[in-house]
């Protein structure tokens, strides 16, 4: 039996009662209230999630747009053996960082790394560093997500609820605490398809513990049968291990002051550090290299769903400028803000890949696989089968048999695999249109000083979808030669040679089965 949800009434549209009511005759202009970059003066700030794209954003905005931080503490895991210490180094060799090397380097120097895990109990950090964030730290950004939609559920919920539940018990310990920053994403409540998505949080049919514990017990026929419980269904398991989280926030987080900022499908930097920085692995992104570079040529969707975009730097300004509404009680808590498109940035997912094939065309991307001709989206399932057996398969099974000959490791094959199982979990979005209500971004935006405007805007009206991706050959690291060893003339001759190949292979392909048609026509009628 399907047990409804409820809803969690007044944090969208009363969060402005709320705040009159705890600052009547709030003035927005008023000079006493302290500027963004004033409020984190001298406070310590603890970030997860440093190492990942919004988190690198949100990390070189508080450095530039807050130069009087006392300290941010960075929460690094060792990663393929490399050292929590090397892999912060590894932050600032981002080309973000680059104009902060030269002109403000001492910066960097107030980052500290912690070392520890976010799915580890107590966030995997020792008694010393543990005791430093209880005395030091005044705001918390929970950034830190398992992104990865082919992981069991238990593992995603592990690492995307538990560490929720572990930064919640550090916060609530720590001396100086003003403000929790946690970063969902504004597909949670997708389920459900009533729009606009509301800025709630959506109450599941079981109290947060129950899942916890669960989770803790390792007992996962409990888990399956709780998750069950919980309809409809979500589209992937990172979407419902949001929405637990969000219920996490609400059943054990309701006496602290929190921001939810849920953001939707996230793309380039608009403005800062500089436009048109974005990480390979990004979401839609990684969809559009893929494309770009010859390797995708078939996907299964609806060419008129509508993509919801919002560029990096928007997100990093929303939880800046959050937890400083947040933190001198401006706004409720908790505060859910939908952190998602405007007008000018919603595209058709048919529009969108067109978009990006004009790109790759005018701005060749390295290390590409082959030829691009164009992308085919198809909405029939079956008929995507075959297309994709005939456009991404074979060609992929004769070049791992050619691999394997010369003693090199097949891969294509299993590339592709892997495309399909990623994309079936994304296959809600490839259909269906979302529409989300952004009250309390408008709100949060009318917060904002004309002196912090500069630096942190969150009214990215008129800011077009084609303007948004043409910077990105100049800011993103991918569109780097350097990185490809080969000349771009020496990669559009291997490009050509492997075009000319796979349509030869394709060729004989259905010059075989035509073979075989006629051969079993000939057996029936003769």
């Amino acid at each position: 039996m399907d047990i409804p949800c409820e809803l969690i009434q007044g944090s969208s549209s009363s969060v402005l009662n709320i705040c009159s009511k705890k600052m009547p005759g709030l003035n927005l202009e008023d000079k006493h209230l302290p500027r963004v970059s004033e409020y984190y003066n001298g406070k310590s700030v603890f970030v997860t999630g440093a190492a990942g794209f919004v988190g690198s954003v949100l990390l070189e905005t508080l450095l530039r747009c807050c130069p009087g931080i006392k300290s941010i503490y960075i929460l690094l895991r060792s990663k393929k053996n490399v050292h929590p210490d090397i892999r912060k180094e590894h932050i600032f060799q981002k080309k973000i960082f680059e104009k902060m090397k030269e002109e403000t380097a001492e910066l960097l120097g107030k980052v500290n790394v912690i070392p520890g895990d976010a799915s580890l109990p107590n966030l995997g950090m020792n008694e010393d560093h543990v005791q430093l964030l209880i005395e030091e730290v005044s705001i918390v950004f929970h950034c830190a997500a398992v992104v990865n939609f082919t992981k069991p559920l238990e593992f995603i919920l592990k690492n995307n609820v538990l560490s929720l539940s572990s930064v919640i018990e550090l916060s609530k310990k720590m001396r100086k605490f003003e403000a929790l920053v946690y970063t969902s994403t504004a597909y949670c409540n997708c389920n459900h398809q009533n729009f606009p998505m509301k800025e709630e949080i959506r109450r599941l049919p079981f109290h947060a513990d129950t899942f916890i514990d669960a989770l803790k017990n390792e007992d996962s026929v409990m888990l399956q049968e709780l998750v069950a419980q919980c309809k409809p269904d979500w589209p992937n398991s990172y979407t419902f291990s949001k929405c637990l989280a969000e219920n996490v926030i609400l059943d054990t987080a309701s006496d602290l002051p929190v921001v939810i900022i849920r953001p939707s499908t996230i793309m380039n930097t608009w403005k800062h550090p500089i436009p048109g920085y974005v990480e390979k692995n990004s979401g839609i992104i990684a969809l559009s290299i893929g494309v770009g570079k010859g390797f995708i040529k078939v996907l299964h969707g609806d060419p008129n769903a509508k993509l919801d975009m919002v560029p990096a730097d928007i997100v990093a300004n929303a939880h800046v400028l959050a937890a400083w509404g947040v933190g001198t009680k401006r706004c409720g808590s908790p505060f859910v803000v939908n952190c998602t498109a405007t007008k000018d940035l919603y595209m058709k997912l048919g529009e969108y890949i067109e978009t990006m094939t004009e790109l790759s065309h005018k701005f060749p991307l390295p290390q590409s696989f082959e030829e691009h001709t164009g992308l085919i989206i198809v909405p029939n399932k079956y008929l995507y089968y075959i297309i994709a057996a005939y456009n991404h398969y074979l060609p992929a099974i004769v070049f791992d048999g050619m691999l394997k000959i010369l003693r090199k490791k097949p891969r294509l094959y299993s590339l592709y695999r892997f495309f399909d199982t990623v994309m079936s979990s994304l296959n809600f979005f490839m259909f269906h249109s979302l529409e989300f209500e952004k009250k309390n971004l408008k709100y949060l935006d009318k917060l904002i000083q004309l002196e912090d405007r500069k630096d942190l805007e969150l009214d990215f009206r008129g800011t077009t979808f084609l303007g948004l991706v043409l910077s990105m050959p100049e800011g993103s690291p991918f569109y780097d030669w350097k990185i490809d060893r080969k000349s771009q003339e020496e990669r559009q001759r291997i490009k050509y040679k492997r075009h000319m190949l796979i349509k030869c292979i394709q060729g004989m392909f259905l010059l075989a089965c035509c073979l075989l048609i006629y051969r079993v026509f000939s057996i029936i009628l003769y």
